[in-house]
Formats: C-alpha cells, structure tokens, sequence
C-alpha cells in the first residue's frame, strides 16, 4: 500500500518536472514576444485638455519658444501613463496648419534628426522656420490599435490577471530586452536562453517556475530512491547522488541567472555550473534507466514495459548526442545561432526525461 502511494506521488511529480520547466520556458519566449511584438498594445498616451471623445480637438501655436511643438512647454499636450490601460479607446489625429493652409502631416512638416552625440528628436524644417505653424490634434473615430482596451482578450487578463497586468505594465517603464522584435530561437537561435530569461520581467517569471522546478527534481529522486530500496531492497542507488547534485547545481544557476560580474572566475564558475547540471542530470537518467532495464522483469508488476525500453532508448540517445555536441563545441567554433538552437531544443528535450517517467508507471489500485 505504502509503495502504490510512492509510485502515484512519482506519477504526479514526474509530470509536474515536465510541465512546470516547459511552462517556465516557453512562457518566458512568449512573454518576450508580447513585449516586443509592435502590434501588441503599447504605452498608454495621455493628452491635455482632451477626452476620449470622437470630434473634440484642441489647437495650439507652434513657435521657437516651445520647441515648434516638440520642445519644453509642451509636455501637457501629450504625457505617457504609469499604466499602460491610461490610454485613449480612439486614435487621436496629429495635423497642422502652415500660413494658414491646413492638413499637414509630422513628416511634412518636421524632419526626425539623430545627433553626433546620440541624442535624437523631431526638427522643424527650416522652410518653415518664418511661417506661422499651428497644430490640431483630433479625436477620431477610428480605434487606437494600440491601445489595449480595444482587446478583449488582453484587457480581460490586464484587469483580472495580477501578474499579467505587472509585466505589461512594465512596458511603460522602459524595458532592455534580448532582442527588440519577437523571435522564434528553436528554428532561428536569435538569442540565447540565459540572454532572454535574465531581462527583467522575464527574470521573474523564468525563476519563479525554476525554483519550482527545483523543489520537484529533488522530490522526483528521492521518491525513485525509496521505490529502489523497497523493491529492489538496496539502500544505496549512485543515480540518487547524480540527481540530488543535478538539482543543487540548477538550484545555483537559476540564483546566478542575471546577476552581473566583472570577475572572470566566477564567470567561469557559472558556466561550470550549467555544464555539471547537464552531465549531472544525464549521468543520472542513464544510471537509473540501465538499473530499471537489467531489473525489469521485476519492475513488470508495476512499469510498462514499452515505456522502460523507451526510456532505455531515448536516454542512451541523449547521452550519445550530450557527449557528441560537446566534443564538436569544443573542436569548431559554430555561428551563435546554431548554438543557440541547439540550446533552446536540447533544453525541451531534456524533459522528455519526465514525461516518460509519468508515463511508464502503472496506476495500480
């Protein structure tokens, strides 16, 4: 009976090692895609003696003392929101007027200009530097696609859905991401697992579900530990102490993940790290598979036997590839990107580990 309970708790937490670190993963790629993506709903603008009505619109004169409309004293016309819902359900129409000829566009009328120095902004044309310059802006009828209350979908989880809410708005902080646009690195490798989970609020997200998954590898051992001993009746199992290390040395390199030093060694320490988790986990899965295989006629009662072979397979596959990949890592120097794919599929593959111990184990009654 006490063995049953073991067995359907490891069905559970086996699972759970497969679901948990995918959700961190892929999650993580998705949220980065949402932040990054330029159709999804961006910072929430504000603007000075308007409502978010269609028709209303105010006029003001664009002269040398306010920066021709883009310069100091004018910040009211237009103010980013601490939150990224302050935004109008209506686009808001920019025109302006020349020497009283009306319906000029920004392009039309301004040049956008980077600076030696970095600094960049909005210039007025010097065709225009003696004409008398006014600007309209205009509610209109069209929906702001950038606004996120025109989406059902991501208004609903904003409102209701706390932590979806704090990342996006986050966006209206300024955000330093992997990459500026939405990437797809299993087919692509345009960056790196550890450059895209380390940025904040990815970081918080990623480790969130790393420490859980933390807490599940060292479950997962020791249930498979004390099957072991009561089946097999042996106390001491090496693939225990190679999956209680794999797990002490992920716990390490997700309180690593994003920190920043100048220090070479540990640097080095950290590469280390996610090296000896690998090999660690690995070593770990092949021991335990070898010792399920050459016992399985005594497993037979409560394993499926296709489920053991496969697992036999797939381990003895991933060694093989694990210690090839590194060998030609160290030999050739591939472009990032193949690294970087070899990475972000390697790290789901891995958890295939789980997903067949879920499977392999009979729900016995």
């Amino acid at each position: 009976m006490i063995l049953n309970k073991i067995i359907a708790r490891l069905r559970i937490n086996s699972f759970l090692l497969f679901l948990v670190p995918s959700i961190a993963i892929i999650g993580s790629l998705l949220i980065h895609n949402l932040l990054t993506d330029p159709n999804s709903p961006a910072i929430g603008i504000k603007y000075g003696y308007l409502t978010d009505e269609p028709g209303k619109k105010y006029n003001t004169k664009c002269i040398k003392d306010n920066g021709f409309c883009y310069g100091e004293g004018t910040e009211y016309l237009t103010k980013k929101s601490a939150k990224i819902d302050g935004c109008f359900v209506h686009s808001v129409k920019t025109l302006f007027t020349i020497d009283g000829i009306a319906n000029y566009k920004k392009d039309d009328v301004f040049n956008f200009i980077k600076n030696e120095d970095g600094i960049s902004g909005w210039y007025l044309k010097k065709e225009y530097n003696n004409s008398k310059i006014l600007l309209t802006k205009i509610v209109s009828n069209e929906k702001n696609k950038s606004c996120i209350k025109n989406y059902k979908t991501f208004y609903f989880l904003y409102k209701y859905f706390p932590p979806f809410s704090y990342i996006i708005d986050e966006k209206t902080k300024g955000l330093s991401l992997g990459t500026h646009s939405p990437v797809n690195p299993f087919l692509y490798g345009e960056v790196s697992i550890s450059n895209l989970v380390k940025r904040h609020p990815i970081k918080i997200f990623f480790k969130f579900f790393l420490y859980i998954s933390v807490i599940l590898m060292i479950a997962y051992w020791y249930n498979y530990n004390k099957i072991f001993k009561k089946i097999l009746n042996q106390d001491t199992n090496i693939f225990y102490f190679f999956g209680l290390s794999s797990a002490v040395f992920l716990f390490f390199h997700v309180y690593y993940l994003g920190t920043t030093s100048n220090n070479e060694i540990l640097n080095d320490f950290r590469r280390i790290i996610v090296v000896l988790f690998i090999l660690f986990e690995v070593f770990a899965q092949t021991l335990l598979a070898h010792k399920l295989y050459i016992n399985k006629n005594i497993f037979l009662k409560h394993c499926f036997n296709l489920f053991v072979l496969s697992k036999v397979i797939f381990v003895s596959l991933v060694l093989i590839f694990t210690i090839t990949v590194m060998i030609m890592l160290s030999i050739f120097n591939f472009p990032s990107n193949i690294d970087y794919i070899l990475e972000w599929n390697y790290f789901i593959i891995l958890l295939v580990f789980y997903l067949l111990s879920a499977l392999m184990w009979k729900k016995i009654n």
